[in-house]
């Protein structure tokens, strides 16, 4: 099982694009049991996948201690389940972390007892370094970070990955995966962005061109690979979905 978290502390860079379609390919053409887990507040995840939260324990739950009964769902896609979020993980700060009344290593330990239920688990992360965030890279083997090709993302890039570097004193197994450059377009300052990117010594996987089809998608509720399986951004995440896999199971 692979744990992989989906991250970036700003907001409209793809993220939850990316977790959704990156399950799809996964599932459908790696045949691939992929649980996706929710961990931002908003729950664009959850809505897309459909999961169904009446009666049924979240995320939140989890990180508060609650006792949880049967947390994962199925979603509309063959060979993906999801572990829900609901809007309460915005009460759920780090300050609570050091009053222990946050557990962040609850994913950590479920899926240290499931992990022969999965072969890729992947997380969604806030965009916020919070009691969620934090769960998610405590639990990860691996971070993906979906970047837009603009100034405020690249000058973010030194914070985040001095908070990934604090994590890994506690988790030294996580790793960075790669950088992920998301709604790419041909332009000179998309150019000298992805040059800066690469001179960053940092591992960077193919892009994402934009296209309006990733709007599309989020209207019609389905991933690409079904709503719109030749459009560029679907050809480009199966390119990514390839390096990605490249980069090997760091655990069997």
């Amino acid at each position: 099982m692979r744990t992989t978290a989906i991250l970036n502390q700003k907001g409209g860079v793809a993220k939850t694009t990316t977790t959704v379609n990156m399950a799809a390919i996964l599932a459908a053409d790696y045949r691939r049991r992929v649980l996706v887990v929710d961990a931002d507040s908003q729950a664009n995840t959850t809505e897309f996948l459909g999961g169904q939260l009446l009666g049924r324990s979240t995320f939140a739950d989890m990180l508060r201690r609650m006792e949880v009964n049967d947390p994962v769902c199925k979603t509309g896609l063959p060979g993906v389940q999801l572990l829900p979020a609901d809007d309460s993980l915005m009460d759920l700060d780090l300050s609570k972390v050091e009053g222990k009344t946050v557990d962040v290593a609850c994913l950590r330990n479920y899926l240290k007892q499931h992990n022969t239920a999965f072969d890729n688990v992947l997380v969604d992360c806030p965009p916020a370094f919070n009691a969620a965030s934090a769960a998610a890279l405590l639990a990860a083997d691996d971070v993906i970070i979906p970047i837009k090709m603009d100034a405020f993302s690249l000058r973010g890039m030194a914070n985040l990955m001095r908070q990934i570097k604090n994590m890994q004193k506690i988790n030294p197994r996580l790793r960075l995966a790669g950088l992920l450059p998301t709604m790419t377009y041909k332009s000179a300052a998309v150019d000298e962005a992805m040059e800066v990117l690469k001179a960053s010594g940092l591992p960077v996987f193919p892009a994402i061109r934009r296209t309006p089809k990733v709007d599309d998608m989020t209207f019609a509720g389905t991933p690409l690979i079904q709503c719109s399986p030749r459009s560029a951004a679907c050809m480009d995440y199966r390119r990514f979905v390839v390096e990605y896999l490249k980069g090997g199971e760091l655990h069997g």
